[in-house]
């Protein structure tokens, strides 16, 4: 952690970024993006299906293809059916206070707010930030980021994203809206980490419109590493 610190220094920040911006992006870039052990609870509902709650967790110590395990499905143990499926899972990058950097640096509109927080806008993402399945929506989704600016080390507290406007994937789907939230918090040794979040999302496939709501939930973050 103290030599990722380090070399973020030696990282230049974005030129247009204000004094906060750039720590804040520096402090986003040293986190370590396999540096905790979590449980993840996932709560998906989709029109025309019933509810379903996952509880997963992940841990970077374990063989590379046993990192993440699939704990319960609804709060019962899941089928083996169900553990072959979550075992082929391609999965993205590790959910991280790491991925802020990805677009914190970008230019933004800065409005102070209470209590020692500061709010950055962002009129859109940067490219390959925000994919919904293989598609890039970053060029239609604002961002906010709230700033904690009250502590030793100010970090990004609570992030939302929001469509413009409608948007098509390909040629069979159309997302009409798309909205998502963030949020972060310190752990004691001052590593951030994700606290959770939530993204809708309303549209019509084929012509057959419905929504999708997903509600993430993080909880036994441990450093360790």
């Amino acid at each position: 952690m103290v030599f990722a610190a380090a070399a973020a220094v030696l990282v230049p920040g974005a030129a247009h970024a204000d004094a906060l911006q750039n720590r804040v992006l520096a402090a986003a870039r040293a986190t370590p993006a396999d540096g905790v052990s979590f449980r993840r609870s996932t709560r998906i509902e989709q029109s025309g299906k019933p509810a379903k709650t996952v509880v997963e967790s992940y841990d970077p110590r374990r063989a590379a293809d046993a990192r993440w395990v699939l704990e319960t499905v609804d709060g019962r143990a899941p089928t083996q059916k169900e553990l072959a499926d979550a075992r082929k899972l391609k999965r993205g990058d590790t959910p991280s206070y790491a991925e802020i950097a990805r677009w914190f640096g970008s230019p933004a509109t800065v409005v102070p707010q209470a209590r020692g927080r500061v709010l950055y806008r962002f009129a859109r993402l940067p490219k390959g930030v925000l994919k919904i399945g293989s598609f890039d929506a970053s060029a239609n989704v604002a961002a906010e980021a709230v700033v904690n600016n009250s502590v030793r080390n100010p970090y990004v507290e609570s992030v939302r994203f929001r469509s413009a406007k409608g948007f098509r994937i390909m040629l069979v789907a159309k997302v009409d809206q798309f909205a998502a939230t963030g949020r972060y918090r310190p752990l004691a040794n001052g590593l951030v980490v994700p606290e959770g979040g939530t993204s809708d999302m309303t549209g019509s496939i084929v012509g057959r419109s419905g929504t999708l709501k997903v509600t993430v939930d993080y909880s036994e973050q441990r450093a360790v590493r």
